[in-house]
């Protein structure tokens, strides 16, 4: 049983987050192409890297930004710039 926990514990932190500004604590679960498709969002994709596979080097962030996303309509905008929140 405790196997099995740890196996889970390690899928959850391999499992790839999309963050959504300025949504930075609270990835997107479950997401698709469709979250692609707003072009006034900012997306952020994490991916860890398993130290059990070759195909990936390193830790690796991929950001998205649409043509039409314009940080200053987020009151966080003050706080938090695009640079902070990848």
């Amino acid at each position: 049983m405790d196997d099995y926990k740890d196996e889970v514990q390690q899928e959850k932190l391999l499992k790839p987050k999309l963050f959504n500004y300025p949504e930075w604590e609270s990835p997107i679960a479950v997401f698709d192409f469709e979250e692609l498709e707003n072009t006034e969002a900012m997306l952020v994709l994490c991916v860890r890297k398993d130290e059990g596979q070759e195909y990936r080097d390193e830790h690796v962030c991929y950001v998205w930004t649409g043509p039409d996303f314009d940080i200053t309509e987020y009151e966080e905008a003050d706080t938090m710039d695009e640079n902070e929140f990848v």
